[in-house]
């Protein structure tokens, strides 16, 4: 970048936000930035002496941080024609912060690792010995908590599903779709669990919202035709069938829905297969009853 007046300016005013903002770190980058750009700068007259006068505040401040104190007990000063030296000694410190930052992020995280798998091994023994109010009370806690770790929600659903404790699995399935309403896994788990439930209409709105977000898909298609089967709504059953068919032309349960389907249409098991080839031909299609 170009050492002008206008961008060092600029970089010293970086420092100064990044400064309000808590962020230690970048500041010094900020400022280790605009001193290399003074080294063999050819700035003088007044602007030198206000971007002089803006270093020494800027550095004046970075060094009342406690984080700068515990490192600089001294301190550090500005002092024109020594920008080189302050430079590589404000790099070297931000290297050394950003290291003490990565290290203390990584420990936290398995800190945070550490205890939410002891939430949720804790809620898995409830369920393992048949006391659901113990198992949710760690669920709860581990949401509370970690509730952003992606998959939670997912997990502790699949745990509630597996131990019978249907309406709940569907409360985290329902919120991880809320959380996270890219993550797939989470709409079948609920369709399944509003089917135990005996809501068979809201599974399919849950398998038609997945359908739009992410396109198309065998089981979910064939599940639709399913139930449009069982509502007797023959159309609609042929329909989700093809659908499933043309992502996959082996499926078994979407050939035995159309074929369902097509009996109670055309009157024969296989007439929607003639009734596609004259579609695709441009002929109508004659419906027998």
């Amino acid at each position: 970048m170009e050492a002008s007046p206008k961008n060092v300016r600029e970089h010293i005013a970086r420092s100064k936000f990044y400064l309000q903002r808590k962020d230690v770190l970048r500041s010094l980058r900020a400022l280790a930035q605009a001193l290399g750009m003074l080294v063999g700068a050819q700035i003088v007259g007044r602007e030198r002496i206000e971007i002089g006068i803006l270093m020494e505040e800027a550095i004046r401040l970075l060094m009342e941080q406690e984080t700068m104190k515990r490192a600089v007990p001294g301190g550090l000063a500005y002092k024109k024609g020594q920008e080189r030296e302050l430079c590589m000694q404000l790099t070297r410190m931000a290297d050394v912060l950003e290291a003490l930052m990565d290290r203390a992020r990584v420990e936290e995280r398995r800190r945070r690792m550490a205890e939410l798998d002891e939430l949720v091994l804790a809620g898995q023994t409830g369920l393992d010995k048949k006391e659901p109010l113990e198992a949710r009370k760690h669920f709860r806690r581990a949401v509370e908590l970690y509730g952003d770790e992606p998959g939670l929600y997912v997990d502790l659903g699949n745990r509630f599903m597996l131990a019978g404790l249907v309406s709940e699995a569907a409360e985290y399935f329902q919120k991880n779709i809320e959380a996270a309403p890219t993550d797939d896994r989470a709409y079948t788990c609920l369709a399944q669990c509003l089917d135990a439930l005996g809501d068979g209409l809201k599974a399919e709105e849950v398998l038609k919202a997945a359908l739009r977000r992410f396109g198309p898909n065998e089981a979910m298609l064939a599940r639709l035709a399913k139930g449009a089967l069982e509502r007797r709504d023959w159309d609609e059953a042929l329909q989700n069938a093809l659908a499933a068919l043309a992502v996959n032309s082996n499926s078994r349960e979407g050939n035995r829905c159309a074929e369902m389907a097509s009996t109670h249409i055309y009157g024969d098991p296989k007439g929607y297969k003639n009734a596609e080839e004259r579609k695709a031909s441009g002929k109508p299609v004659e419906i027998n009853f």
